[in-house]
């Protein structure tokens, strides 16, 4: 028996073996991190007025430029974290926190974003769950003393304005004694 492939049945056959010679899509790499320092200041040349000289280049020292937080969160955080802020800087707290909240729904072990949380929460006057939130941050962090360090202030200002002064001073004791790690 002899089958003809015509009609939808010919279709079907053709389009399943042109999606198997397809390819996947090339992924999108996120750009390098580049240091681009300071200009180097423009010279007079001695020999025509008004024509700088080429500045000498110096080979770039060996250091790996710092890379931030940001550049480490998904593009969506990335853009959620730059929306909080500037929410947080017009004074809309509650809209900053809500940004801040959908952020850590993407990417919920970012010490980072726990931290910003916690520092619109302390600003909204919730010092209780501002130093939970900050809790939440240091128990994401370890093995990073600056973000700890950041977290432990945070926390004695909390506790500040839970009138806990010894709970306060027992934070910054803790700040400080990372710091000199």
């Amino acid at each position: 028996m002899k089958v003809a492939l015509t009609g939808p049945l010919f279709l079907v056959v053709l389009l399943c073996l042109l999606q198997a010679c397809s390819s996947q899509p090339a992924q999108k790499l996120p750009p390098p991190v580049v240091d681009k320092g300071q200009p180097a200041p423009a010279m007079q040349s001695p020999d025509i007025p008004g024509r700088p000289v080429p500045s000498t280049v110096q080979p770039p020292q060996q250091t790996m430029p710092a890379t931030t937080a940001a550049a480490r969160q998904p593009p969506a955080v990335v853009a959620l974290l730059d929306q909080a802020e500037q929410q947080a800087n017009a004074g809309e707290l509650e809209s900053a926190a809500a940004s801040l909240e959908r952020a850590i729904r993407i990417n919920p072990r970012s010490a980072v974003l726990w931290h910003h949380l916690a520092t619109v929460r302390l600003s909204q006057g919730e010092s209780a769950q501002a130093e939970q939130l900050a809790v939440k941050s240091n128990s994401l962090a370890s093995g990073n003393a600056a973000q700890q360090v950041r977290n432990w202030r945070l926390i004695g200002q909390a506790r500040r304005q839970q009138n806990n002064p010894g709970g306060a001073a027992a934070a910054d004791d803790r700040a400080a004694e990372l710091e000199r790690r």
